[in-house]
């Protein structure tokens, strides 16, 4: 994205007149790097105390006589810009409020003014937090939430809650022990699926990849919402949807088998190979190729409590038939013939 459509979305924001994508993306941006956040700051500021918006001009001439200006050298007086390693001519120099001023009110008048006094959002700085291969590791939020998170799995989340709601971003899988607070849901988004509550306990996974998202519920009461609708969950209810088919199931779930991460195991019961792959990836760090299908559809029924690698490798050679060789990090498995031995 452009500078200047970044300046622009900015201010549609600050407006009030962007979608939830759009916040998402933004949100994003601010927080990958410090300057970012400066300049989002800045900009917020001149809007808040601009008093009043200026006249309506040709944004596109506009933004070209504001370039111009931003080029132009700093006069004596003012202290330097700081040196930056590849400037470009019209870099935006945040010393310079005059100029920054200027931008914004341009930005308002490409907006028309009319959000220039209205209530904004409050400004959330969001943070990303991405557990390595391993441990589950926990994280506590700003409201009192505690979220444990899978191994591989990734948090975007508020330095600190504002706004009418709790927003956080997860891709992978997460338990959710959430804080009560009748007056601001909190929300988690993963893949398609918006999941709302008040202050309950839940497990998501939004594997990137899985084929499918789940939500399943310990204590309280979970709303999920997706493009088509709403759906409520008791305890010891689950969601699940299936991507290859669209499919959307409510069930009941085994807690000892879809919690079992969260102390470091894995529970297998009558599970192909393949589908549990995952697993064994974001647990151990590695990648396992299969020979052929009927080595993916190999079904395991077997429970691993905090086992090293080797370990594991031994019990699925005897569960399932197979022979393996690892290479790096990249395992190979296959299937043994009818007769031969496992070794």
């Amino acid at each position: 994205m452009q500078q200047e459509e970044i300046y622009l979305l900015i201010a549609r924001y600050l407006a009030r007149q962007t979608s939830s994508d759009e916040n998402a993306w933004l949100a994003t941006w601010v927080a990958q790097a410090p300057a970012n956040e400066q300049t989002f700051e800045q900009l917020k500021t001149v809007w808040q105390a601009s008093p009043a918006p200026a006249a309506p001009a040709d944004t596109t001439a506009a933004l070209h006589r504001l370039k111009v200006r931003l080029a132009q050298p700093a006069p004596a007086a003012e202290p330097a810009p700081e040196p930056v390693a590849t400037p470009r001519p019209w870099r935006l120099r945040l010393r310079r409020p005059v100029q920054l001023a200027a931008l914004v009110l341009l930005l308002a008048s490409a907006l028309g003014g009319t959000y220039f006094y209205h209530q904004y959002e409050p400004t959330v700085a969001y943070l990303q937090y991405r557990t390595p291969a391993g441990r589950p590791q926990q994280l506590r939020l700003a409201d009192g939430t505690l979220v444990t998170l899978a191994p591989q799995s990734q948090l975007r989340y508020p330095a600190q809650f504002a706004g009418a709601s709790r927003e956080v971003y997860l891709e992978g899988e997460a338990f959710f022990e959430v804080t009560k607070n009748p007056h601001r849901p909190f929300r988690v988004h993963s893949g398609d699926w918006v999941t709302q509550v008040l202050g309950t306990k839940f497990n998501v996974s939004a594997v990137r990849g899985a084929g499918e998202l789940a939500v399943s519920l310990v204590e309280g009461k979970v709303e999920v919402a997706d493009k088509q609708g709403k759906y409520l969950l008791t305890p010891g209810q689950q969601l699940r949807t299936d991507h290859a088919t669209g499919r959307i199931y409510r069930q009941a779930f085994n807690p000892a088998r879809v919690l079992a991460w969260r102390s470091n195991k894995l529970v297998f019961q009558n599970e192909k190979l393949a589908d549990v792959a995952g697993q064994l990836e974001r647990r151990y760090g590695v990648k396992l190729v299969f020979a052929d299908p009927a080595t993916a559809d190999v079904r395991l029924w077997a429970t691993f409590d905090n086992e090293p690698l080797p370990a594991v490798l031994a019990a699925l050679r005897l569960a399932g038939h197979l022979s393996y060789r690892q290479e790096g990090q990249t395992i190979y498995l296959s299937q043994l013939p009818a007769g031969a031995g496992s070794d």
